[in-house]
């Protein structure tokens, strides 16, 4: 529970910040309460920071925070804002002065409260920026964020706190916390600063869960929706000229123009998704985007249409697997732009974590020369320096550092895909996987049961090989949704890269039974084990861990993910090939 703020009697708690007065807080002493409160409970809720944004955007409404010379930012522009010196010079500062110098996290909440989350950045970014990239990617668990600027009180003096870096506040706290959340900004890295070093230092000793946080993605619904509507006008569109271009569909030549519209659609439609999966996000990525837009949307013309006129004349169990196939393949398409849109944003946050840092902690700067050569000589005495580079680097190429993650990275080297996955191919293959079966199991209860041969389907094993296809890919999509950020790039990356290739076979082409009997029997337990053992449980398989995780996870890159996104020049980076 912690200690009381004050002796005796606690000051009045806030129930509701939303209610709180800030132009007359309730009045408290801030020495008292930052010396009786544990600094692990110097803390804000989610709901704070969004009422402190509202405040932030009213008061620069009202001008009472204006651009200065070292921050002339623009009072219209809702999607930076003044950078945080700003905003605790001419906001925090000011507000939590009236009510007794408390931090602004102690004057919400008297009592404390415990920290989840360790919030690490360097007061360069836009107010809103931070705001907006903290709230996005807040961990699922979380409560309650220790975030320097509103958790230590700006108009007290802490520096005796700081005189012994471990038993300073953040370090404290951030010991306190499950989960670190880094946030980059546009001016330079934060790991060019030796106390974000520091913290980065701690997580890694505390085996901490560390985060990149990212803004939310503006305008992908109305993308999606957009790509949608185009897939449905480019199908019905087809539809109606294959519809009224033949007066009978069921003789066999039909069925052949049927079958031959729809292979020179849906294959360069797969090759096109195949291609956004490989290419770094570009102007490329789009053009081959909408291309794929325009063929998926064909194609599910001809599907549904074939669909529709083989339903009033005979069953074609063929015929609605396409179908199905085709509606994954036009979502599939849509949401490549997600995925595009995912990969450029991250993409330029881990050019700015990459800004000015050289790869070694040992060069953070630091306005406090004495406080660098305590950090400094404290990590040396640790023996971790390599150690914590190489998390740092984890985190810059994975989008996240875990220690599962740290255990596999010093086995196989950096795992690039390992924070990230692409949503539109890995929902298509999962779609196709899943429905395929259940049609496959339909298929098989009509032909082999009791109406076809008089005796149960289930006596025929291959009824129990689809059930068990089946209920794999449903044990699948529970784990994967159940799991870490840190294992979701694995395990959609094993479903990509080994059921993938069936997925996209049979789509094109005929496979044979025994190949897929061998997906149900063999691949398919592969990826399940593989989702649940993670990468850092894979690496430790003996002879063949390293080489499944480092196959899955590895990139074949030009170094683009070190360039500014404008700069990159569309390298497919998932395999051996290069198109710079």
């Amino acid at each position: 529970t912690g200690p009381k703020c004050v002796q005796g009697k606690a000051p009045p708690r806030i129930p509701d910040p939303m209610k709180f007065d800030f132009e007359n807080p309730p009045v408290q002493d801030g020495h008292r309460l930052h010396h009786t409160v544990a600094p692990n409970r110097w803390c804000v809720t989610r709901q704070d920071l969004i009422e402190f944004r509202h405040l932030v955007k009213k008061h620069v409404a009202e001008g009472k925070i204006a651009p200065t010379d070292l921050d002339p930012f623009d009072p219209n522009d809702a999607c930076i804002g003044p950078c945080v010196h700003t905003v605790v010079k001419q906001l925090i500062v000011p507000v939590t002065e009236k009510a007794g110098n408390a931090s602004w996290a102690l004057m919400l909440h008297p009592d404390g409260l415990e920290c989840d989350l360790f919030v690490t950045h360097c007061w360069l970014e836009g107010i809103f920026e931070f705001v907006d990239k903290v709230l996005n990617s807040w961990p699922r668990g979380a409560r309650h964020a220790y975030c320097c600027m509103l958790s230590n009180p700006q108009n007290l003096d802490i520096g005796h706190l700081l005189t012994i870096p471990r038993e300073s506040p953040f370090a404290l706290a951030l010991m306190s916390a499950r989960y670190m959340l880094v946030v980059p900004n546009r001016k330079c890295s934060i790991y060019s600063r030796i106390w974000c070093t520091y913290e980065a230092f701690i997580a890694y000793s505390e085996s901490k869960i560390i985060f990149v946080a990212t803004p939310p993605l503006k305008g992908a619904l109305h993308r999606v929706s957009f790509l949608l509507a185009i897939e449905l006008v480019v199908a019905i569109a087809s539809g109606i000229i294959v519809g009224t271009s033949s007066r009978d569909f069921i003789n066999a030549d039909a069925l052949l123009m049927f079958t031959a519209l729809l292979m020179f659609t849906r294959c360069p439609a797969l090759g096109c998704i195949a291609l956004q999966y490989f290419l770094r996000p570009s102007r490329a990525t789009q053009v081959v985007g909408l291309v794929a837009v325009l063929l998926s949307g064909m194609c599910a013309g001809f599907s549904c249409v074939r669909c529709y006129l083989v339903w009033s004349n005979y069953l074609y169990f063929f015929v609605y697997t396409e179908a199905v196939w085709s509606l994954a393949l036009c979502v599939a398409a849509a949401m490549a732009e997600v995925d595009r849109l995912w990969g450029q944003q991250s993409a330029e946050e881990a050019f700015n974590l990459r800004r000015e840092f050289t790869g070694d902690i040992r060069d953070a700067k630091s306005s406090v020369e004495s406080d660098r050569e305590k950090i400094l000589g404290e990590m040396e005495l640790s023996g971790q320096e390599h150690s914590v580079n190489l998390a740092i680097e984890v985190l810059l190429t994975s989008g996240m550092s875990t220690p599962s993650l740290q255990a596999a990275a010093e086995t196989v080297g950096l795992l690039e895909q390992a924070g990230y996955w692409n949503l539109s191919i890995t929902s298509m293959i999962w779609v196709s996987w899943f429905a395929s079966s259940l049609l496959e199991l339909a298929n098989h209860y009509k032909t082999s049961g009791y109406y076809a041969t008089g005796r149960p389907p289930f006596v025929r094993w291959q009824f129990w090989v689809l059930v068990f296809s089946c209920l794999q890919a449903l044990v699948w999509l529970g784990r994967f949704k159940c799991q870490g950020k840190d294992t979701r790039g694995f395990a959609a990356s094993a479903i990509v890269k080994l059921i993938g290739p069936f997925v996209i076979l049979n789509l094109c082409l005929p496979v044979p039974n025994l190949a897929m009997v061998g997906l149900h029997l063999v691949v398919s337990p592969l990826v399940l084990m593989l989702s649940f053992a993670g990468p850092g449980g894979t690496v430790k398989v003996p002879v063949l861990g390293r080489r499944i995780a480092r196959c899955l996870m590895r990139r074949w890159s030009c170094g683009c993910s070190r360039r500014a996104p404008a700069q990159c020049c569309g390298c497919v980076c998932a395999w051996c090939v290069c198109v710079c």
